[in-house]
């Protein structure tokens, strides 16, 4: 069964295990700049009205990660929207009904099938967490917004292939050179870096996480803006 990963800008992802579509941290619009933040440097990858899933999770509630102008576009029957404490709070204050609320906090999980989606730990806002995602005999760990923090390391009971972390080093994320020992210390096959690009104010050169993994045996893997990737792929790279 298909297992694939699409990057669509900042934290967010958009997994397609089976016949299951689940985005994570969702931020397609200019909300932010629009209410005198930071602005896009890029634009948009993907329309979002066009995006049909059956789950949204987002890890946290800050804007970049749980945005009211996506979330609203993807608020159709079915669709599941799940997150700690604090975002299904903030679901209900947009009107998403209790019935399409699914809470996540760490330690909690979700399965269908032969998909499983755990919540790990994060060390970010008070109720944040990493999301590991489970299909086809793989794993896939996605730290989230979080400094770096030995529970991290709690995910490796999961045996992820794949980490995708945050390598910003700014506004409580750790830096290149921490997801880079984080892979190490995980042992996972291949790590993919995340959270750059998006706003000046906020951003690092992907290109030093790489250096950061060659001195492990990890290999290194960079995701181009809503290219559809096969998970079997990326780890035989």
């Amino acid at each position: 069964m298909r297992f694939d990963v699409r990057w669509i800008g900042q934290g967010g992802y958009v997994f397609y295990a089976g016949d299951k579509t689940v985005c994570i941290d969702p931020y397609l619009s200019d909300s932010i700049g629009k209410s005198g933040g930071p602005g896009r440097l890029v634009p948009s990858p993907i329309d979002v009205r066009r995006l049909k899933v059956d789950m949204v999770i987002s890890t946290h509630d800050h804007a970049d990660h749980l945005d009211e102008e996506s979330i609203r576009y993807l608020d159709a029957p079915g669709t599941l929207f799940a997150g700690p404490g604090t975002c299904l709070k903030h679901f209900r204050s947009m009107g998403i009904q209790e019935n399409s609320l699914y809470r996540l906090n760490a330690g909690d999980s979700f399965s269908d099938k032969d998909l499983v989606i755990s919540a790990v730990y994060a060390n970010h806002t008070p109720d944040s967490i990493g999301v590991v995602i489970e299909h086809s005999g793989y794993a896939v760990y996605l730290t989230g917004d979080t400094l770096y923090d030995k529970k991290l390391l709690n995910a490796k009971e999961y045996s992820p292939d794949i980490l995708i972390a945050c390598i910003n080093g700014k506004m409580g994320n750790m830096g290149y050179e921490e997801a880079a020992a984080l892979a190490a210390e995980l042992g996972v096959k291949v790590a993919i870096p995340s959270h750059y690009g998006m706003f000046a104010e906020n951003t690092e050169n992907p290109e030093r996480f790489e250096k950061s993994l060659r001195k492990t045996s990890i290999s290194y893997f960079q995701m181009e803006y809503n290219e559809k990737y096969s998970i079997t792929d990326i780890v035989k790279t």
